[in-house]
């Protein structure tokens, strides 16, 4: 089974859910191995576009929704429109006022072990996936990918595929947070029992004005 939990910083206040982060589970009636759930957290990379991160999370959720693709065509459909969004309001509004984000959108299939994941991400964003005991730190690297939605005319998210299996972690992170996080610190806090993961991450993210976390954990049966 798969246990998620999430919080968020809000002006510096503590929330289950903030505007920074987007559940979005199946509402379909479809065969367990072909239900998906899509996670999504948004980061502003401008001053001024934090108002703007719920309804971007919002507009990832009804277009990966809209059409049933697989797991990286979805992503990327509802990725674009969400790029085409920001593009629309940036075209029309001053320079002074434009907005911008990072995203990092997980979709998980399939009744599991294992659990199929996708995971696209634009930066600013940051996510990190535990397996065996063994940390690996996910972030765009691919030149399209390193500029966030909304500033640029073209733009590819950076995907990577993941097989979760019983014990496996995977953590999506606001890019601050992750850099305040040493490999070492994160490591002992995904080994945790989920439950008492988040409240060690807090206890570094308690200092921001804004952050998020949003963690899968793939428990046994």
């Amino acid at each position: 089974m798969l246990w998620v939990g999430q919080f968020g910083i809000v002006d510096g206040e503590a929330r289950e859910e903030s505007p920074w982060i987007g559940v979005f589970p199946e509402t379909g009636r479809v065969e367990p191995e072909e239900s998906s759930d899509l996670f999504v957290v948004v980061e502003p990379a401008l001053e001024g576009s934090a108002e703007y991160c719920r309804d971007l999370a919002d507009v990832i959720g009804k277009q990966y929704r809209e059409r049933r693709l697989s797991l990286s065509g979805g992503i990327l459909r509802a990725l674009k429109a969400a790029h085409e969004s920001l593009r629309d309001w940036n075209r029309r509004s001053l320079k002074q006022h434009r907005v911008a984000a990072g995203v990092s959108c997980l979709a998980l299939r399939g009744g599991g072990p294992p659990w199929n994941a996708y995971l696209g991400q634009v930066a600013p964003a940051a996510a990190a996936v535990l397996r065996g005991g063994s940390l690996e730190r996910l972030a765009p690297r691919l030149p399209d990918a390193v500029q966030p939605l909304g500033l640029h005319e073209e733009f590819w998210p950076d995907f990577s595929r993941h097989e979760l299996q019983e014990g496996d972690r995977l953590i999506l992170l606001s890019e601050g947070l992750a850099a305040a996080l040493s490999d070492e610190a994160l490591t002992e806090a995904l080994q945790q029992l989920p439950e008492d993961t988040l409240p060690r991450l807090y206890q570094v993210a308690k200092g921001m004005p804004y952050c998020a976390a949003l963690l899968v954990a793939a428990l046994p049966s």
